[in-house]
């Protein structure tokens, strides 16, 4: 049986990581796994007092989501003792911190800096894979990362988690609309805001679920509106009960650079427990998403498009449940454990595995 160590000081709750982790499990691989608790920098000295050698061979080593710093040293120890190491990325901390954020502008030192850091870091690995194939894109142009070393690594979800459960709710005369995530700026929430003032006269009820920087913005933008609600937090478990009982779930809509590059775990949870989502469009999609009739995609930033979405759904949803079919039918098909099992498949071939 083949082995893979996953290094680094990680979330092992985080919904991409547990993907990767059944992922490779579900492919015959043994899972381990060495949590750096000291310093990233040094992790493989680390690796050596904690005795990771004693637990026996490793055929490779994975970093998981966004752990840049833990690459430098994953690869000392990985590639001294002649073990690939695989990176799962996910996000560019330049691309996080000059182009979507914009805290720096990227002619500025510390940002040129910083690029040129994280550069250094992914000529390191043996492979990269990002969650969509834009990312590819943006590697290559902006990291110089060579395309023969990176693949796309769709982010999936939970699936044990995540599908259709029945919504107890009593039948509703309000349209809901549901945005869960961490209000990132490529969530665009201001727009969802702004949709929600555009339909104050309407039964439609936005409501959001989350946590993150930006919540408090969002919700300063939104006083005043009636039918705009911000729930609870709610355990892990208990996301996809929340998704279940509203009609739509929202994706992104930031009008960031990033924003056009990703598909957001919120759409992979939302199809996966059938119901329908209007996102930006993203070129990473698989070319039959603009065939689903559970996917509508909208302009980015464009609050009037969203609520013309909302809209168009609202007056077909006596056949929601064929939208909700569509849904599932369309995860199932393109994005689900399944297809990105294929594709972490087709990684470890290209590494010689």
């Amino acid at each position: 049986m083949r082995r893979v160590l996953f290094w680094g000081r990680f979330d092992h709750g985080y919904s991409k990581t547990r993907v990767n982790i059944a992922t490779f499990r579900a492919l015959g691989w043994d899972v381990d796994f060495f949590d750096v608790k000291w310093c990233c920098k040094f992790g493989d000295i680390e690796a050596f007092f904690r005795g990771v050698d004693r637990r026996g061979k490793y055929d490779l080593v994975f970093v998981p989501v966004c752990r840049q710093r833990d690459i430098a040293a994953a690869c000392r120890w990985a590639h001294r003792r002649g073990i690939k190491v695989l990176f799962d990325p996910m996000i560019s901390a330049w691309d996080k911190k000059v182009l979507e954020q914009k805290k720096w502008k990227a002619s500025e030192r510390r940002a040129k800096k910083l690029l040129a850091w994280e550069k250094r870091l992914m000529a390191m690995p043996d492979f990269i894979v990002w969650d969509t194939s834009c990312h590819v894109d943006f590697a290559a142009e902006y990291l110089d990362v060579p395309r023969e070393k990176m693949s796309p690594l769709f982010t999936g979800t939970d699936e044990a988690v995540f599908k259709p459960v029945v919504d107890k709710d009593l039948p509703s005369e309000v349209f809901r609309v549901l945005y869960h995530g961490a209000y990132l700026p490529l969530h665009g929430t201001e727009t969802i805001v702004e949709a929600a003032r555009l339909t104050q006269h309407l039964p439609i009820r936005w409501d959001f679920l989350g946590w993150g920087a930006y919540k408090e913005a969002t919700e300063k933008k939104a006083e005043g509106l009636a039918n705009v609600r911000f729930l609870n937090k709610v355990p892990y478990a208990e996301v996809p009960s929340v998704i279940c009982s509203h009609d739509i779930v929202l994706g992104v809509f930031g009008t960031t650079a990033k924003a056009s590059r990703v598909i957001g775990n919120k759409v992979y949870e939302s199809l996966a427990c059938a119901r329908p989502t209007i996102n930006e469009f993203c070129t990473g999609y698989p070319p039959s998403a603009k065939e689903c009739k559970a996917i509508k995609f909208i302009p980015a930033g464009d609050a009037q498009a969203l609520v013309n979405a909302v809209e168009e759904y609202r007056a077909d949803w006596a056949n929601k449940e064929l939208y909700f079919k569509s849904a599932r039918e369309f995860f199932e098909r393109e994005l689900s454990m399944d297809v990105v099992k294929r594709q972490l498949a087709g990684v470890l071939e290209q590494m010689g595995f």
